[in-house]
Protein backbone atom coordinates (compact mmCIF):
# COMPACT_ATOMS: atom_id res chain seq x y z
CA UNK A 1 0.00 0.00 0.00
CA UNK A 2 2.92 2.51 0.90
CA UNK A 3 4.73 1.63 -2.14
CA UNK A 4 1.16 2.39 -4.32
CA UNK A 5 1.01 5.71 -2.91
CA UNK A 6 4.45 6.50 -3.29
CA UNK A 7 4.42 5.69 -6.79
CA UNK A 8 0.80 7.70 -7.23
CA UNK A 9 2.84 10.65 -5.49
CA UNK A 10 5.08 10.48 -7.92
CA UNK A 11 2.64 10.66 -10.86
CA UNK A 12 1.75 13.62 -9.88
CA UNK A 13 4.95 15.42 -11.26
CA UNK A 14 5.17 17.72 -7.54
CA UNK A 15 8.24 20.15 -9.04
CA UNK A 16 5.72 21.38 -12.00
CA UNK A 17 2.55 21.27 -9.51
CA UNK A 18 4.72 23.63 -7.26
CA UNK A 19 5.31 26.49 -10.18
CA UNK A 20 1.99 26.31 -11.06
CA UNK A 21 0.77 26.51 -6.98
CA UNK A 22 3.53 29.36 -7.36
CA UNK A 23 1.58 31.31 -10.37
CA UNK A 24 -1.97 30.65 -8.73
CA UNK A 25 -0.79 32.51 -5.35
CA UNK A 26 0.65 35.17 -7.04
CA UNK A 27 -2.43 35.58 -8.57
CA UNK A 28 -4.29 35.57 -5.26
CA UNK A 29 -1.74 37.90 -4.26
CA UNK A 30 -1.79 40.83 -6.86
CA UNK A 31 -5.50 40.60 -7.58
CA UNK A 32 -5.83 41.59 -3.62
CA UNK A 33 -3.34 44.22 -3.81
CA UNK A 34 -0.85 42.47 -1.12
CA UNK A 35 -3.69 41.82 0.89
CA UNK A 36 -5.29 38.28 0.34
CA UNK A 37 -7.64 37.12 2.61
CA UNK A 38 -5.93 33.72 4.05
CA UNK A 39 -8.68 31.35 3.55
CA UNK A 40 -8.75 32.53 -0.03
CA UNK A 41 -4.97 32.10 -0.41
CA UNK A 42 -5.12 28.95 1.38
CA UNK A 43 -8.27 27.54 -0.88
CA UNK A 44 -6.24 27.81 -4.15
CA UNK A 45 -3.01 26.72 -3.53
CA UNK A 46 -4.56 23.40 -1.69
CA UNK A 47 -6.99 22.99 -4.48
CA UNK A 48 -4.99 24.08 -7.29
CA UNK A 49 -1.96 21.51 -6.23
CA UNK A 50 -5.04 18.67 -6.45
CA UNK A 51 -6.68 19.71 -9.47
CA UNK A 52 -3.05 19.76 -10.94
CA UNK A 53 -1.50 16.64 -9.64
CA UNK A 54 -5.08 15.06 -11.06
CA UNK A 55 -4.32 16.59 -14.70
CA UNK A 56 -0.56 15.36 -14.39
CA UNK A 57 -1.91 11.46 -13.33
CA UNK A 58 -4.23 11.61 -16.33
CA UNK A 59 -2.00 12.69 -18.60
CA UNK A 60 0.31 9.46 -17.76
CA UNK A 61 -2.47 7.00 -17.30
CA UNK A 62 -3.38 8.15 -21.46
CA UNK A 63 0.16 7.96 -22.57
CA UNK A 64 2.36 5.42 -20.98
CA UNK A 65 3.15 4.48 -24.90
CA UNK A 66 5.35 7.44 -25.15
CA UNK A 67 6.40 7.82 -21.83
CA UNK A 68 7.90 4.17 -22.45
CA UNK A 69 10.04 5.42 -25.38
CA UNK A 70 11.67 8.21 -23.74
CA UNK A 71 14.72 8.08 -21.62
CA UNK A 72 13.22 10.34 -18.93
CA UNK A 73 10.37 9.44 -18.66
CA UNK A 74 10.57 5.47 -19.15
CA UNK A 75 10.78 4.96 -15.72
CA UNK A 76 7.37 6.41 -14.44
CA UNK A 77 4.97 4.54 -12.66
CA UNK A 78 2.48 3.90 -15.51
CA UNK A 79 4.84 3.53 -18.40
CA UNK A 80 7.27 1.26 -15.81
CA UNK A 81 3.95 -1.17 -15.28
CA UNK A 82 4.04 -0.06 -11.58
CA UNK A 83 0.63 1.55 -11.84
CA UNK A 84 -2.27 0.87 -14.11
CA UNK A 85 -3.05 3.18 -16.81
CA UNK A 86 -6.90 3.13 -15.80
CA UNK A 87 -5.44 3.17 -12.03
CA UNK A 88 -4.11 6.75 -12.71
CA UNK A 89 -6.60 7.90 -14.99
CA UNK A 90 -9.24 7.11 -11.98
CA UNK A 91 -7.42 8.63 -9.61
CA UNK A 92 -6.57 11.56 -11.29
CA UNK A 93 -10.48 12.31 -12.31
CA UNK A 94 -10.62 12.03 -8.49
CA UNK A 95 -8.40 14.48 -7.60
CA UNK A 96 -9.76 17.19 -10.10
CA UNK A 97 -13.16 16.53 -8.80
CA UNK A 98 -12.67 16.77 -5.50
CA UNK A 99 -10.14 20.41 -6.55
CA UNK A 100 -13.29 21.40 -8.16
CA UNK A 101 -15.74 21.32 -5.19
CA UNK A 102 -13.29 22.30 -2.69
CA UNK A 103 -12.91 25.80 -4.86
CA UNK A 104 -16.95 26.06 -5.49
CA UNK A 105 -17.50 25.69 -1.67
CA UNK A 106 -14.49 28.44 -0.85
CA UNK A 107 -14.26 30.79 -3.31
CA UNK A 108 -17.00 30.68 -6.16
CA UNK A 109 -18.41 29.40 -8.83
CA UNK A 110 -16.30 30.87 -11.71
CA UNK A 111 -12.77 29.53 -10.02
CA UNK A 112 -14.21 26.71 -10.02
CA UNK A 113 -14.97 26.35 -13.51
CA UNK A 114 -11.60 27.81 -14.82
CA UNK A 115 -10.06 24.80 -12.61
CA UNK A 116 -12.08 22.26 -14.46
CA UNK A 117 -11.13 24.38 -17.99
CA UNK A 118 -7.87 23.92 -17.13
CA UNK A 119 -7.64 20.37 -16.71
CA UNK A 120 -9.70 19.68 -20.00
CA UNK A 121 -7.86 21.88 -21.74
CA UNK A 122 -4.43 20.10 -20.66
CA UNK A 123 -6.12 16.32 -20.99
CA UNK A 124 -8.27 16.72 -23.47
CA UNK A 125 -6.90 19.47 -26.26
CA UNK A 126 -3.10 18.92 -25.23
CA UNK A 127 -2.65 15.20 -24.38
CA UNK A 128 -5.45 13.88 -26.62
CA UNK A 129 -5.43 16.00 -29.97
CA UNK A 130 -2.57 18.01 -29.90
CA UNK A 131 0.69 16.28 -28.46
CA UNK A 132 0.92 13.15 -31.03
CA UNK A 133 -0.11 15.59 -34.08
CA UNK A 134 1.39 19.17 -34.32
CA UNK A 135 4.49 20.81 -33.29
CA UNK A 136 1.94 23.58 -32.50
CA UNK A 137 0.99 21.33 -29.29
CA UNK A 138 2.32 23.30 -26.76
CA UNK A 139 1.43 26.73 -28.31
CA UNK A 140 -2.51 25.82 -28.04
CA UNK A 141 -2.91 22.98 -25.77
CA UNK A 142 0.13 24.94 -23.34
CA UNK A 143 -2.31 27.14 -22.10
CA UNK A 144 -3.83 24.75 -19.30
CA UNK A 145 -0.33 25.57 -17.50
CA UNK A 146 -1.85 29.76 -18.11
CA UNK A 147 -5.21 29.37 -16.22
CA UNK A 148 -3.74 28.97 -12.50
CA UNK A 149 -2.82 33.21 -11.84
CA UNK A 150 -6.27 33.62 -13.75
CA UNK A 151 -8.05 31.28 -11.29
CA UNK A 152 -6.35 32.99 -8.29
CA UNK A 153 -7.44 36.10 -9.68
CA UNK A 154 -11.11 35.19 -10.41
CA UNK A 155 -10.89 34.23 -6.58
CA UNK A 156 -9.97 37.50 -5.27
CA UNK A 157 -12.49 39.52 -7.77
CA UNK A 158 -15.29 36.46 -8.70
CA UNK A 159 -15.07 38.05 -12.21
CA UNK A 160 -12.40 37.43 -15.31
CA UNK A 161 -10.88 41.40 -15.53
CA UNK A 162 -7.85 42.59 -16.93
CA UNK A 163 -5.21 41.74 -14.48
CA UNK A 164 -6.27 38.15 -14.28
CA UNK A 165 -6.23 37.79 -18.41
CA UNK A 166 -2.66 39.56 -18.51
CA UNK A 167 -1.12 36.97 -15.96
CA UNK A 168 -3.23 34.35 -18.20
CA UNK A 169 -1.78 35.66 -21.21
CA UNK A 170 1.82 36.11 -19.79
CA UNK A 171 2.10 32.20 -19.11
CA UNK A 172 0.85 31.66 -22.46
CA UNK A 173 3.53 33.22 -24.42
CA UNK A 174 5.97 32.37 -21.72
CA UNK A 175 4.99 28.53 -22.38
CA UNK A 176 6.38 27.74 -25.93
CA UNK A 177 9.87 28.78 -25.47
CA UNK A 178 10.09 27.05 -22.24
CA UNK A 179 9.42 23.89 -23.37
CA UNK A 180 10.89 24.30 -26.98
CA UNK A 181 13.88 24.60 -25.06
CA UNK A 182 13.56 21.55 -23.67
CA UNK A 183 12.96 20.26 -26.89
CA UNK A 184 16.07 20.63 -27.88
CA UNK A 185 17.80 19.38 -24.63
CA UNK A 186 15.32 15.82 -25.47
CA UNK A 187 15.29 16.09 -28.90
CA UNK A 188 16.19 12.19 -29.48
CA UNK A 189 13.45 11.58 -26.74
CA UNK A 190 10.82 13.21 -28.59
CA UNK A 191 11.78 11.52 -31.92
CA UNK A 192 12.02 7.95 -30.86
CA UNK A 193 8.50 8.56 -29.64
CA UNK A 194 7.37 10.65 -32.74
CA UNK A 195 5.99 13.69 -30.88
CA UNK A 196 6.50 16.48 -32.83
CA UNK A 197 7.45 18.79 -30.08
CA UNK A 198 9.53 21.82 -32.48
CA UNK A 199 12.73 21.33 -31.15
CA UNK A 200 12.47 17.54 -32.59
CA UNK A 201 10.67 18.85 -36.28
CA UNK A 202 12.88 21.97 -36.88
CA UNK A 203 16.71 22.87 -37.17
CA UNK A 204 18.08 24.63 -33.86
CA UNK A 205 18.66 27.39 -35.34
CA UNK A 206 14.73 27.50 -36.39
CA UNK A 207 13.96 26.45 -33.26
CA UNK A 208 16.25 28.68 -31.47
CA UNK A 209 14.98 31.96 -33.61
CA UNK A 210 11.18 30.86 -32.10
CA UNK A 211 12.41 31.20 -28.62
CA UNK A 212 13.68 34.21 -28.98
CA UNK A 213 10.98 36.08 -30.44
CA UNK A 214 9.07 35.03 -27.78
CA UNK A 215 11.20 36.08 -25.44
CA UNK A 216 10.72 39.45 -27.36
CA UNK A 217 7.04 39.56 -26.66
CA UNK A 218 7.18 38.91 -23.37
CA UNK A 219 9.79 41.89 -23.17
CA UNK A 220 7.09 44.04 -24.92
CA UNK A 221 4.18 42.58 -22.30
CA UNK A 222 6.61 43.38 -19.12
CA UNK A 223 5.62 47.33 -19.61
CA UNK A 224 1.63 46.21 -20.66
CA UNK A 225 1.01 47.07 -16.87
CA UNK A 226 2.62 49.68 -16.10
CA UNK A 227 0.59 51.41 -19.66
CA UNK A 228 -2.85 50.09 -18.65
CA UNK A 229 -2.80 51.29 -14.69
CA UNK A 230 -2.66 47.97 -12.80
CA UNK A 231 0.92 47.59 -12.36
CA UNK A 232 4.53 49.50 -11.98
CA UNK A 233 7.48 50.58 -12.79
CA UNK A 234 9.38 48.16 -10.97
CA UNK A 235 7.81 45.27 -12.64
CA UNK A 236 8.19 46.31 -15.91
CA UNK A 237 12.04 46.98 -15.53
CA UNK A 238 12.75 43.81 -13.42
CA UNK A 239 11.00 41.95 -16.37
CA UNK A 240 12.83 43.38 -18.91
CA UNK A 241 15.86 42.72 -17.05
CA UNK A 242 14.92 39.22 -16.54
CA UNK A 243 13.70 38.79 -19.77
CA UNK A 244 17.41 39.67 -21.48
CA UNK A 245 19.21 37.43 -19.64
CA UNK A 246 17.10 34.73 -21.11
CA UNK A 247 17.41 35.86 -24.53
CA UNK A 248 21.60 36.10 -23.80
CA UNK A 249 21.20 32.41 -22.57
CA UNK A 250 19.32 31.32 -25.53
CA UNK A 251 21.52 32.96 -28.17
CA UNK A 252 23.57 30.81 -28.17
CA UNK A 253 21.32 27.77 -29.26
CA UNK A 254 20.93 28.97 -32.48
CA UNK A 255 24.27 27.75 -33.71
CA UNK A 256 22.79 24.30 -32.41
CA UNK A 257 24.60 24.83 -28.89
CA UNK A 258 25.56 21.30 -26.92
CA UNK A 259 22.49 19.80 -24.62
CA UNK A 260 24.52 21.85 -21.78
CA UNK A 261 23.36 24.88 -22.44
CA UNK A 262 19.93 24.17 -23.29
CA UNK A 263 19.21 22.58 -20.29
CA UNK A 264 20.67 25.62 -18.61
CA UNK A 265 18.54 28.09 -20.61
CA UNK A 266 15.49 25.33 -19.75
CA UNK A 267 16.24 25.87 -16.36
CA UNK A 268 16.40 29.67 -16.29
CA UNK A 269 13.26 29.74 -17.58
CA UNK A 270 11.80 28.29 -14.65
CA UNK A 271 13.53 30.57 -12.46
CA UNK A 272 12.08 33.49 -15.05
CA UNK A 273 8.34 32.87 -14.45
CA UNK A 274 9.03 32.61 -10.67
CA UNK A 275 10.48 35.46 -10.31
CA UNK A 276 8.40 37.55 -12.78
CA UNK A 277 5.45 36.49 -10.67
CA UNK A 278 6.75 37.07 -7.15
CA UNK A 279 7.83 40.47 -8.71
CA UNK A 280 4.02 41.04 -9.38
CA UNK A 281 2.91 39.92 -6.80
CA UNK A 282 5.25 42.16 -4.47
CA UNK A 283 5.03 44.87 -6.17
CA UNK A 284 1.91 46.59 -4.66
CA UNK A 285 3.31 46.51 -1.40
CA UNK A 286 6.40 48.49 -2.48
CA UNK A 287 5.79 52.05 -0.64
CA UNK A 288 6.93 53.53 -4.19
CA UNK A 289 3.68 51.48 -5.65
CA UNK A 290 0.86 53.74 -6.76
Amino acid sequence: MAALARHLFTLTKPRIVLLLVFTAAAGVWKAAAGSPEPAVLLAVVLAGAVAAAGANMINQGLEPDIDAKMRRTRERAVASRQVGANAAVIAGLVLVAIAVVVLAVTTNLLTALLTLAAAAVYVLVYTVLLKRRSWNNIVIGGAAGAFPPLIGATAVSGQIDAVGLYMFAFVFFWTPPHFWTLSLVLRDDYTAARIPMLGAVASPRDTAVQIMLYILLLTALAWLPLVAGYGGLTFAVATTLLSAYWLRVSWSLRNGAGSKQALDAYKFSLVYLALVFLVLAVEPMLPWYS
